[in-house]
């Protein structure tokens, strides 16, 4: 079925469809003019989401991305959520938390940064339009999505307030439920603040009603913070845990035990109101402890070289994360001029072990650093009344080193081969600098009240991830590939270098809105996986594929993906397309709001697509408000299929496929709201192009999977929902 039909034969359906659900009834914060005039520390085309005003909340905080222009969502289990932005996605895209950059502690990003903060407790999510200025941050190649959480507010007279809030939720489909609260209290100058979020839920069903194992999960986040308002600004002092225990990622090799850790944070920030110069100044440390394993929640494989015995094997991670920034702005020639330092050092370490095995010991990173400094000037000016002009600069200086490596527990063979690659490894020069320069410049032009074109230009620059380049024996701990292809690194790679350009218009009138942008990104040096076929990593490869499938399998299939590790190497680049956002207000009852994506990445060196491009497509919602009380909404959500898909990763090309959701949302009061519905009205089996392959042949207690192992994992099927909110 071609996507033209989809769109045309699913819009039809709507006509006669008697209800309604959805995603957003509520025009979005398309905020396309630079505000000089406002914060002058925060100046950029962006786009927001409210998730208080979402109908539906998912667990997973990356997933309210997907119905915006231009950004999508890698998914390899529930709470796996990876934030793409125009194709980039991982360590390319700079995620920030209340302004700081977030280390996951898996080395396959089972927490990602989005993770790390409960849905519940996100006052905004910002995604950064087109160019994203050098102010917001360092290694910003592929775009900027800003998360921010919720500070209740202070006290408007003398009196002392207590103000919070509950939350409840449910979910059909994964009998999956979610509780939240906070609770504040303070005066004018003083607040507490206390959160606390709970979520658990089973395996998910897929629009066929079978099991998708394991994708259950269990979550808890606490939180404390404490704000205090100075003559010119406010400081806060915050800390906060999260605890994610047993949920799944059958895309990935392994499942997670445990997510456990402890943030803290300082920031201060000045009265924007006051105008003259503004500070900014963020710093938090963060200690996270993640473990790992293939035994717990699934079957274990099974080594057919080796009589069929089980493989069991479990890995123990941490990741130290400190980061700060300071940014000044103060006035400057009809505009102003801001500066700033920011840094981030984390440092990683992970082993991986067998249960059965006492000598198996494999350091898969060990006291891995890394190092950014950065420093940055950007001026924001109006050439014009009409004309604004952004310019800046950006330079970081990016230091990483690795400990040395080693591995016990290998037989034969295979032990020879490994500690040849443990010794190679150590005697490399594992200590890399590289120097990192931004430069970025974008043009507003308002043509009258209602349109304005931008049109920027950019330099990046993005180091090497610690995995690209330490990760020295053939494994799947790759950021989230999850494309089942093992890998190595390579000390010596180079930054990547991204020009890049965007242009759009931005048209606003009182009804409706329509906000194209086109992008091309040509990129040198850019890191993908590149074919071993000889080698000492490769021969280990074929060895333990010999181990894994039985029957000499890769020696006699030496070409077989399976038995080819892939080498993270330098190679040239292209990523173009365009997206946009559009609605109307058709009269005072009834709007309609929508995005529209497309994005191609495709390899300059060869003729190759790159890997797991999100396919062209759309989400479009119809909503109907009755009064200031209700409203109900119907959501369509449309992709096309993908068959422009990377041969270098093996990747399996996807069909298109159309998704109908429903929802109402009901104000009680001013302070209590009541929303409901249904998603995937129509129960469709669907095969989401961003999710991974299926890893798994049952779960632990024996139950098979509904989906064949290497097969695209499903969506959720149809699922009942109803949430609730009140304020106090």
């Amino acid at each position: 079925m071609s996507y033209k039909y989809m769109v045309i034969s699913s819009l039809a359906a709507w006509v006669f469809t008697s209800s309604a659900y959805a995603a957003n009834p509520v025009m979005p914060k398309d905020i396309s003019v630079m505000k000089v005039e406002a914060n002058a520390i925060e100046q950029e085309n962006s786009v927001t989401i409210i998730p208080t005003e979402q109908a539906y909340k998912p667990i997973d905080a990356a997933d309210l991305l997907t119905s915006t222009a231009g950004a999508n969502v890698n998914k390899n289990g529930p709470t796996t959520g990876i934030v793409q932005y125009r194709g980039m996605y991982g360590s390319r895209v700079n995620v920030q938390v209340n302004g700081l950059n977030i280390a996951p502690a898996g080395p396959n990003w089972m927490d990602p940064p989005l993770s790390h903060v409960a849905p519940l407790q996100l006052e905004s999510i910002k995604v950064i339009r087109g160019i994203s200025p050098v102010s917001a941050g360092a290694e910003s190649i592929g775009g900027t999505v800003q998360a921010k959480t919720v500070s209740l507010p202070y006290a408007n007279g003398n009196k002392s307030i207590t103000k919070g809030s509950l939350y409840g939720g449910y979910d059909s489909n994964n009998k999956a439920w979610n509780t939240g609260v906070q609770l504040g209290m303070g005066n004018q100058r003083n607040r507490l603040q206390l959160d606390g979020n709970f979520a658990n839920g089973q395996d998910m069903k897929a629009g066929n009603g079978q099991y998708i194992v394991p994708t259950q999960y269990k979550r808890r986040d606490m939180g404390l913070e404490y704000g205090h308002l100075f003559s010119q600004g406010e400081g806060k002092i915050a800390y906060s845990n999260e605890r994610v225990d047993n949920s799944g990622s059958p895309a990935l090799p392994m499942d997670i035990i445990y997510v456990k850790g402890n943030a803290y944070t300082v920031s201060y920030k000045s009265d924007p109101k006051r105008g003259g110069i503004q500070w900014l100044a963020d710093m938090h440390y963060m200690n996270t402890d993640h473990k790992m394993d293939n035994y717990s929640l699934r079957q274990r494989p099974l080594m057919l070289g080796m009589m069929n015995r089980p493989m069991y094997r479990y890995a123990v991670t941490n990741a130290k994360d400190f980061a700060y920034k300071l940014h000044v702005s103060l006035p400057m020639t009809r505009g102003r001029l801001t500066v700033g330092t920011d840094g981030w050092i984390v440092k990683h370490h992970a082993d991986v072990y067998d249960p059965t095995n006492a000598k198996f010991y494999l350091q898969n990173y060990n006291n891995v650093k890394r190092k950014r400094y950065s420093i940055f000037s950007e001026w924001n000016t109006a050439l014009s009344a009409n004309s604004q002009l952004r310019a800046g600069v950006r330079y970081s200086r990016v230091n990483m080193n690795s400990g040395t490596v080693t591995a016990t527990g290998f037989g034969g063979m295979l032990g020879t081969q490994i500690n040849t690659l443990a010794n190679r490894f150590n005697q490399s020069q594992l200590a890399q600098h590289d120097n990192l320069l931004d430069l970025t410049m974008q043009l507003t032009q308002r043509i009258n009240d209602d349109l304005s074109f931008t049109f920027g230009v950019a330099r990046k620059q993005r180091a090497p991830a610690y995995q690209e380049r330490y990760l020295w024996s053939p494994l799947e701990s790759t950021a989230g590939l999850a494309d089942t292809r093992t890998y190595v690194g390579n000390v010596n790679l180079n930054p990547e270098t991204s020009y890049n350009m965007d242009a759009g218009f931005d048209w606003h009138t009182e009804r409706a809105y329509f906000t194209p942008h086109v992008f091309y990104k040509r990129v040198n040096n850019y890191i993908q996986g590149t074919a071993l076929t000889s080698g000492t990593a490769y021969n280990f490869r074929v060895a333990q594929g010999n181990m894994l499938r039985g029957n000499s399998f890769c020696t006699a299939n030496p070409l077989n993906p399976f038995c080819v590790p892939l080498q993270f190497s330098n190679v040239k680049a292209t990523f173009y397309g365009g997206d946009a956002g559009f609605g109307i207000n058709m009269n005072e009852h009834i709007a309609l709001n929508g995005t529209i994506s497309y994005v191609l990445g495709k390899r300059r060196d060869i003729q190759d697509n790159l890997y797991r491009m999100a396919p062209l497509n759309s989400t479009v919602a119809l909503s109907y408000y009755g009064d200031s009380s209700w409203s109900i909404t119907t959501e369509g959500v449309f992709y096309a299929k993908q068959n422009k898909v990377s041969v270098s990763n093996s990747e399996k090309a996807t069909a298109g496929y159309s998704l109908f959701n429903m929802s109402a949302r009901y104000a009680v009061n001013r302070d209590s709201e009541v929303s409901m519905g249904v998603n995937n009205v129509l129960d469709r089996f669907y095969q989401a192009h961003l999710s991974g392959y299926n890893r798994v042949s049952a779960n632990a207690a024996g139950q098979a999977s509904a989906v064949p192992a290497g097969a695209r994992m499903p969506g959720e099927g149809r699922s009942f929902f109803v949430q609730a909110r009140t304020r106090f």
